[in-house]
């Protein structure tokens, strides 16, 4: 099958499932110097920082067209998309594809589901830590909770490095002389492209907004607030939810949330009948400190020089400024003044908050789980002193375009650099040589086992609870591809499983405390391999991840064929 024949089949099959609409998109992937501050070339979608927001409707087909005029290879994840049917369209090197050869180019085509906050990033060689990202927005025709807001304002929050990731600071991370793991320190945080005290967001127009907040960070957490006002949740990781108050809210890596906020219910602190009225107040937007491995405002890493390009120092604190008329004028008080103790705040707020109930509770089925997986997350040195992520004792290395187990297999995964493990689910469902799950000692499940080398065969439409186990001091957003989850409870909020058990909220993203655990639960009833993986950049490349290879004959049989597109991306490779 042609390649433009393939586009329309797909096309068709994602059209029959009922009306919608094609959505067309052109990314050219290059690099730009977006700051004159600044010598640091950034890797950007269509010349901007971040990239350009791409917008849908829920069951849309989204055709996006991937132009590589990178001197490397490079790919194109979709986060939160599940790809259900389109497992070969997720992005993820050596899982699902070939990587797009400088000079290239892919077309990507998928359905437009789950609605809600998503975004899309490189997923190969830390490029997303680079620039490589953008906000995609599946909107629904109906929104739920859209009685509470009148517009939206759209934040896309991540790390700023002075210098290149790829290169410099991968290979000072990942090398002997940093036996201890210490990841590369941002030196500033930009929203939106713009650097602290240059965002302004007007509120003229309206006294109620709804905030889409993506954290697209390669290492930092997030405490969000607005000074006087309480923060009204509306979604979670594109999980609808009931209004939960809070006056803040903590943000990991990769996660994504809603909220909405009253001009109307503005602490009369700041009010224009308070001596200290002001036309304008602070969004803050502030890196959670304890999350990094040492004192980063003294720290100095040793591949740095003692001059920076932009800015000087890093602030933890960053602000945004909300203009309550349209002077966009700064307000007249000083960010260090304390803001006031909120009374109308939910509580608990753990980091997760799995306190907020769903939208929509009516069908609301949560099944039994049937499988059940224990992993155990941790950072070690391996034979050349090099620090490296381990999950259940195996770290998992990409190499280019595919990833490294034994090299002598026969049979099983192979390390192949033309054939992704999606390719080889299709070509040879019966001999990857992958253990099918069994029981053991510490749970009446089945339970699901791996091959040694970060590779988990999983049955299809099992119910998998995963009992993530974080022995690190530092906390991890692990993200699924390919599905969401039901976050049943943390460490932070062991009592979770028993007070919400009849509805759990749903993620993509689950913030795993410092030597804490997290349980969750998903259907793999979407065939393909599908990573797991730590979504702190540096730890993606140091092998914090893995693979559930989920029914490759269930793949087969819902007729899954390698296309001709497909291929021509891994003979280039």
């Amino acid at each position: 099958m042609s390649t433009a024949m393939r586009i329309v089949f797909t096309m068709l099959v994602l059209l029959a499932v009922g009306e919608a609409a094609n959505v067309y998109q052109t990314l050219y992937i290059d690099k730009i110097l977006p700051y004159p501050e600044s010598s640091k070339p950034v890797i950007s979608a269509n010349s901007s920082f971040p990239g350009p927001l791409i917008e849908a409707y829920h069951g849309d087909t989204l055709v996006i067209k991937v132009i590589n005029r990178l001197s490397v290879a490079t790919t194109m994840h979709w986060h939160g998309l599940y790809q259900i049917g389109t497992p070969d369209m997720d992005g993820a090197v050596g899982a699902t594809q070939c990587a797009i050869p400088p000079g290239g180019n892919f077309t990507y085509i998928f359905k437009a589901d789950p609605p809600g906050t998503a975004w899309y990033h490189g997923h190969m060689f830390e490029q997303y830590t680079d620039g490589l990202f953008g906000p995609l927005i599946i909107r629904r025709q109906v929104e739920p909770n859209h009685e509470q807001y009148d517009t939206e304002q759209l934040f896309v929050i991540s790390d700023w490095y002075n210098y290149p990731a790829r290169g410099k600071l991968t290979n000072w991370y990942l090398s002997s002389s940093n036996p201890d793991g210490i990841e590369p320190l941002p030196d500033a945080t930009v929203v939106n492209g713009k650097f602290t005290k240059s965002l302004f967001i007007s509120a003229s127009r309206s006294s109620r907004i709804r905030f889409r907040v993506i954290n697209a960070a390669s290492l930092s957490m997030y405490k969000i607030s607005i000074d006087g006002l309480p923060l009204h949740v509306i979604e979670l990781d594109q999980q609808d939810t009931v209004p939960y108050n809070v006056s803040s809210f903590a943000l990991n890596v990769a996660q994504r949330v809603s909220f909405y906020i009253d001009l109307r219910e503005l602490d009369s602190m700041y009010g224009p009948s308070s001596f200290s009225s002001t036309n304008s107040i602070f969004i803050r937007i502030e890196a959670m400190t304890d999350m990094y491995p040492v004192d980063i405002l003294n720290y100095v890493a040793p591949y740095a020089t003692q001059r920076y390009a932009h800015p000087t120092f890093f602030n933890p604190l960053y602000l945004a400024i909300l203009s309550l008329d349209s002077t966009n004028s700064m307000p007249i008080y000083e960010p260090r003044d304390p803001t006031p103790i909120l009374s109308m705040a939910n509580l608990p707020s753990d980091t997760n908050m799995l306190a907020a109930r769903p939208f929509n509770q009516s069908n609301y089925v949560i099944p039994n789980a049937t499988h059940y997986v224990n992993l155990v997350a941790k950072f070690a040195l391996d034979d050349t002193g090099i620090n490296r992520g381990y999950i259940n004792d195996a770290t998992y290395a990409f190499l280019g375009n595919y990833t490294r187990v034994k090299p002598t297999l026969i049979v099983g995964i192979k390390p192949v650099k033309k054939e992704p493990l999606l390719h080889q689910m299709a070509t040879r469902p019966n001999t990857l040589d992958l253990p099918s799950p069994r029981i053991q000692p510490g749970s009446p499940l089945p339970t699901i086992q791996n091959n040694g080398y970060g590779n988990y065969l999983i049955p299809y439409g099992a119910v998998v609870d995963i009992f993530l186990n974080n022995t690190d001091g530092g906390e991890h957003p692990f993200h699924l591809h390919g599905s969401s989850f039901w976050v049943i409870s943390t460490s932070e909020y062991p009592t979770a499983e028993n007070l919400y058990s009849r509805a759990y909220i749903k993620r993509d993203v689950v913030s795993v405390p410092a030597v804490g655990w997290a349980k969750i639960r998903f259907v793999a009833d979407n065939p393909g391999a599908w990573m797991f993986h730590c979504h702190i950049e540096w730890h993606m490349a140091a092998g914090l991840m893995l693979t559930f290879i989920v029914s490759p004959n269930q793949l087969l049989a819902q007729g899954y064929t390698i296309s001709n597109s497909q291929i021509d991306l891994c003979n280039a490779a």
